[in-house]
């Protein structure tokens, strides 16, 4: 028997409409030409991953988590930096490589409404933050059942 997170993840994936993966193409790649609508990320393509959401491509110019550049080739501010050394007891933080892959992101989080407003190309980054809330509600109510509560209202 699967258990309930796996029934919950199955119901949710019938909410989607039968032409999805046409309807997430056209967004990510023609509409958003293969970029983050967000941060301007490529999709496939390699970057490192610094501070805040600040990010270097191919290029190597440093840019903010908006799409921005960034004036310097320091991708940690100073305080930021002397933050992370002193919280792990003297280990320099690590910028960390990541290939970007974009998704389509429902703004309204309702698989149904496949409206063009409502979509949105994100790169894995700027979706993770955009959902955020909804992830930690969504566990919350998938912790309670798994541990036999049962949830009426979640708030």
């Amino acid at each position: 028997m699967p258990d309930i997170a796996q029934r919950r993840r199955k119901a949710q994936k019938q909410r989607y409409p039968k032409n999805w993966r046409m309807i997430s193409r056209r967004v990510r790649f023609e509409r958003a030409q293969g970029r983050c609508e967000w941060c301007g990320k490529p999709h496939g393509e390699s970057v490192r991953v610094g501070a805040r959401g600040c990010w270097a491509g191919a290029d190597g110019q440093w840019k903010d988590k908006f799409g921005r550049n960034l004036p310097g080739p320091m991708p940690w501010p100073n305080d930021e930096w002397w933050q992370h050394v002193i919280r792990h007891g003297g280990e320099p933080p690590q910028i960390r490589q990541s290939v970007v892959i974009l998704q389509t992101a429902h703004l309204d989080h309702d698989p149904a409404n496949c409206a063009d407003e409502n979509l949105a190309a994100l790169c894995q980054f700027c979706h993770a933050e955009y959902d955020v809330q909804q992830r930690i509600w969504a566990g919350a109510i998938t912790r309670d059942l798994r541990r036999g509560q049962k949830v009426m209202f979640k708030a």
